[in-house]
């Protein structure tokens, strides 16, 4: 056994020794190794990751949950805000239009819930208005099922002219700008509570 140690001496001297080992046969050099092994993935993991990138700032105001519940057609519902941005609503929402003669909120906030911007107007409707909003749902991008999400009607209840809505989101004007109603558009469509047409 002392020859064994005084060999072993010798030749880690001329550095012709093997590394030394643990109980049971393993080299420090294959631990070493591994450990090296672990933390450069590690941080290869770390450099090669996707970073989540800040979420860009939605143009308007969050406007608080009122709910989603379906509630029977023709019901009074009352809401808290004016206008909703969520809230009870109809079994079905309405099909995207312009509906300068009115629509009920339970019908549009559906088409909310479905990822629909829709815009209000504060009656009487000004002059040249309704050709407006046709050009809005003619023009805008369809969303990703291919329609336009798109739907306008009038609203008395509410401090400024227009309101442009999205599920939870709201956005004032005291003039209808076709470029803040598109720009607000293109940042909320297809962002409801259902990802549905």
């Amino acid at each position: 056994m002392s020859q064994e140690r005084s060999r072993a001496r010798h030749a880690r001297r001329r550095g012709t020794a093997p590394a030394p080992r643990l109980r049971g046969g393993r080299s420090w050099a294959w631990i070493a190794g591994l450990v090296v092994l672990v933390v450069a993935g590690g941080g290869g993991w770390w450099l090669l990751r996707p970073h989540a990138l800040p979420a860009a700032p939605k143009i308007g105001e969050r406007v608080p949950d009122e709910g989603y519940e379906h509630v029977p057609v023709g019901s009074a519902i009352p809401y808290h805000a004016h206008p909703p941005a969520s809230g009870p609503h109809y079994p079905m929402p309405a099909p995207a239009g312009v509906y300068m003669q009115g629509l009920a909120p339970g019908f549009w906030v559906h088409n909310l819930e479905h990822g629909y911007v829709v815009v209000l107007f504060k009656p009487p409707a000004a002059p040249g208005l309704e050709l407006q909003l046709r050009e809005m749902l003619r023009d805008f991008p369809p969303s990703k099922f291919g329609n336009v999400k798109f739907v306008a009607a009038p609203y008395e209840d509410m401090p400024h002219r227009y309101a442009v809505l999205s599920w939870q989101w709201r956005l004032w004007l005291d003039e209808l700008d076709r470029a803040k109603v598109l720009e607000f558009y293109r940042a909320h469509v297809d962002q409801g509570r259902e990802d549905l047409p």
